[in-house]
């Protein structure tokens, strides 16, 4: 009895020490992913918001809300890792809020993976109506990914605090417990995640199938099949882990850090993947970080935000034409980055140039 008690302690007691090994690696590695996605964020909306043409595309704004969403998720993933690995005794409330925080990060970033690979498929089957589409309702679809955001932390919280009492909600916790263990919680955040997958493949398909027909999507044509696999690759690092992490699957330690390190290097090539694989952000990038870095220097010239970030206006007139112009562009760029090339059909390359 004495030898069974004794085995059962020790199993605890490596358990528990492999536990607190695990948190504290996804504590540092979820830090170093911040600091790397947070200088790729800020240079991706500095550079954005420098340039006119750039800020009134709705892909560099999906591409910069998803950007902040992958930042955000990484910070506050390093926080509540930070917290169970240390074991300070802290507001049972304020882990709920801080762990509430990173899940509606990790949704904002695959509602804005979805409305990016959306957004695409809809300006090349109504490139004519797109323009206006996007006027109309992106003020509409801004609220409900919020909402959808936001709904499922909020509720089960909220639910958790009434039904249990107030000394357990204010009371300390040193495991940086969390409200959202229920079934009913995880079936739902599967649900959300199996509508945003299914809309998500819909709208790929729809491209490749809209981009063979057309002619672009050749043997001949490497960059687009490879760009096609580089994406394709990227949201499954993004959902297969995902589907394992929100089902609370228990692992071993070597699987279940594996997971991670998997989940977590997807996310921090968001930013490279979606954006700086972008034909139109890396050419304005260029423009840009000269003059910044002369600008801190004390180097640099003071133009006007149009002049400084395009390099190419050179008059009110100029800048006036390209205003105008921009609504009509819209239309046939499409946001992130899938670049196809034809050979000896360049004017036909420039249409092609899809993202999710």
């Amino acid at each position: 009895m004495t030898n069974t008690s004794d085995q059962t302690g020790l199993t605890n007691s490596s358990l528990a020490e492999s536990n607190r090994l695990l948190e504290t690696i996804k504590a540092f590695v979820h830090f170093g992913a911040f600091i790397v996605t947070g200088l790729f964020t800020c240079l991706i909306i500095a550079t954005v918001r420098h340039n006119q043409e750039l800020r009134q595309n709705p892909r560099y704004v999906l591409l910069c809300q998803h950007c902040v969403c992958v930042s955000g998720f990484n910070i506050m993933g390093a926080a509540v890792h930070g917290l169970r690995s240390l074991h300070w005794p802290i507001f049972r409330i304020t882990c709920w809020i801080l762990f509430d925080l990173q899940v509606v990060m990790a949704r904002g970033l695959m509602i804005t993976l979805t409305l990016m690979s959306v957004s695409t498929c809809l300006s090349i089957f109504m490139p004519l109506r797109y323009p206006i589409l996007v006027q109309r309702f992106h003020r509409w679809v801004t609220l409900v990914a919020c909402v959808l955001a936001l709904l499922n932390p909020v509720v089960f919280t909220v639910l958790a605090c009434v039904r249990s009492p107030w000394d357990h909600v204010v009371g300390l916790d040193t495991e940086c417990s969390t409200a959202l263990e229920g079934t009913a919680c995880i079936a739902s955040a599967l649900a959300l995640l199996l509508l945003l997958v299914l809309l998500i493949i819909g709208s790929y398909v729809a491209i490749y199938l809209e981009g063979r027909r057309a002619g672009h999507f050749t043997r001949s044509n490497s960059k687009g099949r490879r760009t096609i696999l580089i994406h394709s690759m990227q949201i499954s690092l993004h959902l297969l882990p995902s589907v394992i992490i929100i089902s609370r699957h228990q692992e071993t330690f070597p699987v279940a850090l594996a997971i991670f390190i998997v989940f977590c290097f997807a996310q921090s090539l968001s930013p490279v993947v979606f954006g700086l694989r972008c034909k139109e952000l890396y050419k304005e990038m260029l423009h840009f970080l000269p003059w910044f870095w002369g600008t801190c220097s004390g180097c640099g010239h003071v133009g006007s935000i149009d002049t400084i970030s395009t390099g190419t206006i050179n008059s009110a007139e100029t800048a006036a034409s390209i205003e105008t112009n921009t609504s009509a562009s819209m239309a046939t760029i499409t946001p992130s980055a899938i670049i196809t090339e034809c050979e000896g059909e360049k004017e036909r390359s420039d249409f092609i140039e899809l993202t999710v």
